[in-house]
This record gives C-alpha cells, sequence and structure tokens, in this order.
C-alpha cells in the first residue's frame, strides 16, 4: 500500500470518527446531564461542568480538525482556480480558529472572549459554506445549489435567538446543518474519488 493510499485511509477514517462523535456526543451529555434544557442553557454550559467540561474540549478539537480536513479537501477537489481556493481557505482557517478558541477559552474563563470566539465561528463558517456553493453555482447551477441552501439555513438559524432566552436551541440546529453539510461533502467526494 502507498503512502497516499494509507493516509487517505487514516483521513477517511477520522473523518468518519469525528461525524460519529459528532452525532453520538450529545447522547453522552445528555446522559450526564438530563435536566439539561437548550430553552434556558447554551450547549457550552457542557465546557464548564466538572465532569463533562475535558470531553467537551476534545470534541470540540476533534470536529474542528475533521471540519477543517474535510473542508480542505473539498475544496481542492472542486476548485482549480488558485486565488479561489486561497480565498475559500482563509475563511476557512479564520473559523476553525474561532472554534478552536471556543474549545479553549470557556464560559467561566472569560464569558465576553468566549462568546466572541463562537459568534466569529458561526458567522464565517456560514459564509464559508454559502461561498463555496455560491462559487460552484458560478460554472453549474445545481452543483452548488445544496451549500447556498444550507449556508442560508444556517443564517436563517440565527432567527432562533429572537424567541428564545439561550443560545442552545440555535447552536443545535446550527451544528446539525453543520454535520450535515459534512457529511453530504465528505460523501460525495468519496464516492468520486472511489
Amino acid at each position: 500500500m502507498s503512502k497516499f493510499k494509507s493516509i487517505r485511509i487514516y483521513r477517511r477514517t477520522f473523518l468518519v470518527f469525528s461525524i460519529l462523535l459528532g452525532i453520538f456526543s450529545p447522547l453522552f451529555f445528555l446522559y450526564k446531564f438530563p435536566d439539561f434544557n437548550p430553552l434556558v442553557e447554551p450547549i457550552s454550559t457542557f465546557g464548564v461542568k466538572e465532569s463533562t467540561f475535558l470531553f467537551w474540549k476534545f470534541v470540540i478539537i476533534v470536529l474542528a480538525i475533521a471540519i477543517v480536513l474535510n473542508a480542505l479537501k473539498a475544496i481542492n477537489f472542486y476548485f482549480k482556480l488558485r486565488r479561489v481556493r486561497l480565498f475559500l481557505k482563509s475563511i476557512l482557517g479564520f473559523s476553525s480558529i474561532s472554534l478552536m478558541l471556543v474549545a479553549f477559552i470557556s464560559m467561566n474563563f472569560n464569558e465576553t472572549l468566549h462568546h466572541l470566539s463562537a459568534f466569529l465561528f458561526f458567522m464565517t463558517y456560514n459564509f464559508f459554506v454559502f461561498i463555496f456553493g455560491f462559487i460552484r453555482m458560478y460554472r453549474d447551477l445545481r452543483k452548488g445549489f445544496l451549500s447556498v441552501i444550507i449556508g442560508s439555513m444556517m443564517l436563517l438559524s440565527t432567527i432562533l435567538l429572537i424567541p428564545y432566552e439561550s443560545y442552545g436551541v440555535f447552536e443545535i440546529v446550527y451544528v446539525s446543518l453543520v454535520l450535515i453539510w459534512n457529511i453530504i461533502i465528505f460523501t460525495k467526494r468519496v464516492i468520486k474519488i472511489g
């Protein structure tokens, strides 16, 4: 087996593990805190609870790395122009750094900085997904349509901040959309490459 094939297998295994972690880790958090209510508490609450803060940091860091790996491969696979790749990678890099800061700066350490880094992640990753699809739609309307729709839904999910006193519902919907987009982009690319 060649070096590139083994790296591809490790990367794909890591991405599948990350997707499964993103799907099943909420069950662990709900098991530890069955009285958690996203209507009144943000999901970052798990980052300050003593029994879950390490696992919370682990999940955020793994998901941040997986999002970057998946998106970098997608950028290189779908876009050929260097300036487009550089533009998308810079947005992606900024959003992933913001997500890492969310993991490292907990709400009990500095709540304002935590909220700022979370806000920057939500806005820049949303922008990345939307622009990813918009640029793909430039040549073929059908190809980037999914990314534009999911990016728009991410933006519309901010409306959920209005009726609720917490960020919890918005965060759950947003993270679900991030997982859905990454799963679709990953599986489409794997099917095309083989």
